[in-house]
């Protein structure tokens, strides 16, 4: 063999040698790879899954722990939430293989004279009997007190009765505590994670005047819950969400041609556009070639045309002047999203429920079925326009996407109760609501309603 076909063989094999050491590198470094190959046993990758799993949990109520040690002087201790971090903690490392195990923790009985009580023990039989593991809750009770951290928390636990765990809180710390209180006063808890919730309420009509159900709505939205969330430290966006679109504008428009003719350059006043409202829901209602007419004046305003324009956004421009004063007396800053803001969103939101086969067409009508719902939402009129049902939808996905909002509050009275529980289940439904990752519900309150009911 020639010294240069030596040479050429040699090389390859190096080349061969560190193609090898290169797989063999990329393996280790990537733990699936290593655990296909068999680098790594499957009881070994366990092992360190569950050791990673029980690092996180003591880091994080080492956080917790720490975060209400430093925040104290800012914020008040939630007692209820240390004995739930601790007593967590015990229940994840006594039962690692459990998914979400409950901790039950609620406030002792008089007769026991204990502060607080855990009966987790009674759920976690539960779960461990569907798995084929047959233990009494008194032996889990015991085995997680086995795993209790050390705490200046407790004076002392015990279990008693069929499973229960009796918790004994120092005296000490709760004099310390209470102290605090009396001189530093009420103070926002300390929140371990930072949200951003979006908070609709007050929603008046355009062309209308706020009536008590609004007013109750603003109230309720500014005081019992944006400014709980904003005082406690959540990132609050707060909307009302105007009625501000679709055939009431139309007929407004159409009504106002014939009362009043310099409509496009001047709005009447609240008061008489209040008025002129009611007189062309009448005509609507009863005048077939009225009707022609609003349905007309609708499609110019949703196709932009510029004097129904220059219309709507005068009687906008009025509603809000009064809308403010009443804002201005109660104290409201509120970011106006009205439903000609999520028009130009809805043809797509059709489109994407159409592609995801959710749509039927049904008198001419295209609509959806919400699962548990038997009402459907009506998301496109036989006449081909859009309705409130989508601009809610298209809203809700704006919410949840655009807005990254991960906690929505819709203040609304509770005659909406309805419509909010099938809206909330077709967005579940669509894939953008997912309750495990998200929050979406209706604070509702009770109907005023007038002397015909």
């Amino acid at each position: 063999m020639s010294d240069i076909s030596i040479l050429t063989a040699h090389a390859e094999q190096a080349e061969a040698e560190i193609t090898r050491l290169e797989d063999e590198i990329a393996i280790l470094q990537d733990p699936q790879k290593a655990l296909a190959a068999g680098v790594i046993s499957p009881e070994l990758e366990k092992l360190r899954a569950e050791n990673a799993k029980l690092r996180y949990q003591i880091n994080h109520l080492k956080r917790n722990i720490d975060g209400e040690k430093t925040k104290g002087r800012q914020n008040m201790v939630s007692l209820i939430g240390i004995i739930d971090d601790v007593f967590g903690l015990a229940i994840r490392k006594t039962f690692p293989d459990l998914e979400n195990p409950p901790v039950a923790i609620q406030k002792g009985k008089h007769t026991m004279k204990n502060d607080y009580q855990c009966n987790a023990a009674m759920n976690i039989s539960q779960m461990l009997k569907s798995q084929g593991v047959n233990t009494n809750p008194r032996q889990i009770a015991d085995a997680i007190m086995q795993n209790m951290p050390e705490t200046q928390y407790f004076e002392k636990l015990e279990v008693c009765g069929p499973g229960f765990i009796n918790i004994y809180l120092n005296k000490s710390y709760v004099a310390e505590q209470m102290s605090e209180l009396l001189n530093n006063g009420v103070r926002p808890p300390f929140i371990r994670v930072k949200k951003h919730p979006i908070v609709d309420f007050s929603s008046p009509n355009i062309a209308k005047e706020m009536h008590v159900g609004h007013l109750r709505s603003t109230i309720i939205g500014r005081v019992f819950v944006y400014r709980l969330l904003e005082w406690v430290g959540h990132d609050v966006l707060r909307l009302k969400n105007l009625g501000d679109w679709g055939t009431q504008f139309g007929m407004l428009i159409a009504h106002l041609q014939d009362k009043f003719p310099n409509y496009a350059t001047v709005s009447p006043p609240i008061g008489d556009l209040q008025k002129f409202y009611k007189e062309s829901k009448v005509r609507f209602d009863n005048d077939e070639e009225f009707k022609k007419r609003a349905y007309e004046a609708v499609v110019k305003l949703q196709n932009y045309e510029d004097s129904h324009i220059k219309a709507w956004n005068l009687i906008c421009d009025v509603s809000r002047i009064e809308f403010k004063k009443v804002y201005d007396r109660l104290g409201v800053t509120i970011v106006e999203r009205g439903e000609s803001y999520y028009h130009k969103m809805m043809p797509n939101i059709v489109q994407e429920l159409d592609d995801k086969n959710l749509t039927l067409v049904e008198d001419g009508r295209k609509i959806m079925f919400a699962p548990g719902c038997s009402v459907p939402l009506t998301l496109v009129k036989s006449d081909g326009g859009f309705t409130y049902d989508t601009s809610d939808m298209a809203a809700i996905k704006n919410r949840l996407f655009d807005e990254n909002g991960d906690w929505l509050i819709y203040v609304v009275d509770a005659g909406q109760g309805t419509h909010f529980d099938i809206l909330y289940s077709a967005a579940q439904k669509t894939g953008w609501y997912n309750p495990n990752l998200k929050r979406v519900e209706h604070v509702g309150f009770g109907v005023v309603l007038g002397e015909d009911k």
